[in-house]
This record gives C-alpha cells, structure tokens and sequence, in this order.
C-alpha cells in the first residue's frame, strides 16, 4: 500500500506541477505583452507631443535641420522620464539633425528605417534587445515623410518588472504546489485505506482457501475458520464440495454396474 500511495502522490504532484508551470508561463508573457504594450505607447504619446513644434516648419518647407531652439525642446521632453536614454529629431534620408545624446548618432538605426518605411500610420514602435525605440514622422506639404522625432528607451525597467511578476506568481504557485500536495495526501491516505482494506480482506481470504485445500488433499480436516468477507468463507465451502464430490462419485459407481448389465 505504501509503494502504490507513494507512486500515485507523485504522479497527482507532477500533474500539477506541470500545470502550474504552463500557467507561470503564459501569465508571464501576458504581462510582459502588456507591460510592452503600455510602455511603447506611452513613449509614441510622447514622441508625437514632441514633434508637434516641428510639423508647421515641415509644412512651409523649412529643413528640420533649420529649427530653432530645437535642441532645447528635445531635452525638455527628455527630462519628463529619467530614464529616457535620448530625443533624436531626424530628416528625410534618416540622418540626425538634433538630439539630446553626447555626441548625437549620425542617423537612426537600420531597424528604425524598417520600422518607419513598413508603418501603415504616422506613429512606428520596435523593441530591440536593449531598448524601445518609438518615432513618429513628420510630414511636409505633399505629404511626404519630412523627417521625424525618435525616442530611445531602455528595457531594463520593463524586464526587472516581468521578472518581479514572474518571481512573485512562482512563488504563489509553490504555495499551491504545497496546498495540492497535503490535500492529495490526505484525500489518497483516506481512498486507499479503504480500497487496501477491502482487498486484504479478500487476500486473507483466498490464503485460507489455500491453507484448507492443501490440508484436505492431505487427509486432514479444515480446523481453521476464516472471517466473514466480500468474497465469503471460501476455505468453509471446500469440505462441503469435497463432500459432494464423493457422494457423487459414490452414486455413479453403484449405477455403473446396473448400466453395464442393462446393456
């Protein structure tokens, strides 16, 4: 019984444990989808408030290059989070024109020229492995994309969150790994204790029905009596068999000779 309740354990707390896991799991990566989520946009909020300036002068056709006091309204917009790394404002061919980085970049990124070309809207967003980028562009008099103001974030604050919130529901799942585990134990203690019960009776019983036929096709006389159980007293139902075996068997032999004189 011990061996049977130990696999049986096992078998209910790795279920759950593989259960539990899938659910760390996926929770994870909907709250690190939602977390990114909020986060790019809350950057492309502030990325189209920032190129607000910019969209009159694209508009009369002046180069974004030409704007006044631009380096001033890009760190203003820096400043409103800390952990902005930098404000690029760039032109037509995706070079930078004004930034608040030292030294400023040359141009944006290879994947933020991909990003702006395969946008279907003004606003454009990437993630690379150590940074949001959120741009929004800036268009002239036809149309055409002028330029663009870009922010740069990093990732760091997004994924020290999705590993606290990764942390904490592994640990709530542990807790229930743990409540699981006792329950199981004890639900499986009270069912077994039961069910093994039942079929030691049952193997008490059959064991006595050996025992009494082993001591009939000795000559002796079945002297033990079992206890009542499910499967009944079937070393007491063997002398009664016996006996009717041989009653029968007396019987056939005195009507042998009668058949055989008949015939």
């Amino acid at each position: 019984m011990t061996e049977f309740f130990w696999r049986i354990w096992i078998a209910v707390i790795l279920v759950t444990l593989v259960v539990l896991a899938l659910f760390v799991l996926l929770a994870t990566l909907q709250f690190q989808n939602i977390n990114s989520g909020l986060t790019s946009e809350r950057l492309a909020v502030l990325a189209d408030r920032t190129a607000e300036p910019f969209h009159a002068p694209a508009k009369i056709g002046v180069p974004l290059s030409a704007v006044r006091n631009a380096t001033a309204l890009l760190e203003r917009a820096r400043q409103t989070d800390r952990q902005i790394l930098a404000v690029h404002v760039f032109d037509a061919k995706g070079d930078v024109v004004h930034s608040t980085a030292t030294p400023a970049p040359e141009s944006i990124p290879p994947q933020a020229i991909n990003a702006l070309r395969n946008s279907d809207n003004r606003r454009w967003q990437l993630m690379t492995g150590t940074t949001f980028i959120s741009g929004v562009n800036i268009l002239d008099i036809s149309g055409s994309i002028a330029g663009g103001v870009m922010i740069v974030y990093p990732t760091t604050g997004h994924l020290t969150q999705v590993r606290a919130m990764a942390a904490e529901l592994g640990f709530a799942a542990l807790g229930g790994l743990i409540g699981v585990a006792v329950v199981a134990a004890a639900l499986l203690r009270v069912t077994l204790r039961r069910l093994f019960h039942k079929f030691q009776r049952i193997e008490n019983e059959i064991s006595e029905f050996e025992r009494g036929a082993w001591r009939s096709a000795a000559g002796g006389t079945d002297a033990g009596h079992g206890d009542e159980t499910e499967a009944g007293s079937l070393h007491q139902l063997l002398p009664e068999a016996e006996a009717t075996y041989r009653r029968t068997g007396k019987q056939l032999s005195k009507l042998a000779p009668v058949s055989r004189g008949e015939l």
